[in-house]
């Protein structure tokens, strides 16, 4: 009956949003820093289990949790105020969401703004996309030695399917915990060899990409030769998918063809 005033985000992507649409939460998870102003905000605990006490001691009156992340304590959750579920797997996911959001929170016409800028990005994209022949490409999340492969299914392969990359997982079986991931073996990427490689590390000490360098299987691969692995944010291009989708697209379209959009 009438707007929220104190909504709360349950992973840094929905924050992000309601930063993009002039809210502030009265909470974020504990490793959010974009934008600045998230920095001094309380924390309840991490994306992926957020502190129920921390939420509830901030009485929220919307909560707006993630559909991977948290549905396991929902019923906890709308225990504690009116809970919103979204989620975002791909790059159109972002506008649709945005415009969710800003109803729910009555930002309806900041929100439509924000969630029209992106469309016309993505149209954009796509259409600058179609006039180069996309190369082909691996992506690596995780260690060399653990690897998970990144499909177009995911919210980095949506990215760079948008570009007019051609990726070398495309068609195999989902294996790992989330999915839009596979299991390639060695032999494929091999023959494969794509013209560029996308790494994300976690869980490493040392750099997937740098690994590759002095590694004899890896190092014989074209994309290691030519210099053309490179390493990527996380945060920016795996674990907070939102309105940064932007900046992300753009610097991906400077790898795959060496110059600006």
């Amino acid at each position: 009956d009438a707007p929220p005033q104190k909504v709360l985000g349950l992973s840094a992507s929905i924050n992000e949003i309601l930063f993009s649409i002039g809210l502030t939460p009265v909470g974020v998870t504990n490793t959010m820093s974009y934008p600045p102003a998230a920095e001094t905000l309380p924390q309840i605990g991490s994306g992926y289990q957020p502190s129920l006490e921390a939420v509830a001691a901030l009485e929220p009156d919307l909560i707006i949790a993630n559909g991977q992340l948290h549905m396991d304590v929902l019923p906890q959750l709308e225990a504690i105020a009116p809970t919103l579920v979204v989620m975002i797997l791909s790059t159109a996911d972002i506008p649709a969401i945005t415009r969710m959001v800003g109803e729910a929170t009555w930002h309806e016409t900041s929100a439509e703004y924000v969630a029209s800028s992106y469309d016309s990005f993505l149209g954009l994209a796509e259409t600058v996309s179609t006039m180069h022949d996309g190369p082909s490409v691996l992506i690596l999340v995780g260690m060399l030695q653990v690897p998970n492969y990144g499909k177009s299914e995911t919210y980095l392969g949506d990215m760079l399917a948008r570009l007019g990359a051609t990726n070398i997982a495309d068609g195999e079986e989902d294996a790992g915990p989330f999915p839009g991931y596979a299991m390639l073996n060695i032999e494929a990427i091999l023959d494969a060899d794509p013209d560029v490689i996308f790494t994300v590390t976690r869980g490493g000490a040392e750099l997937v990409s740098d690994q590759m360098k002095t590694d004899d299987i890896w190092s014989a691969m074209s994309a290691v030769q030519n210099g053309r692995v490179y390493e990527l944010d996380p945060d920016l291009f795996v674990q907070s998918p939102g309105p940064r989708f932007v900046e992300a697209m753009l610097q991906l379209y400077q790898m795959l063809y060496g110059a600006g959009m």
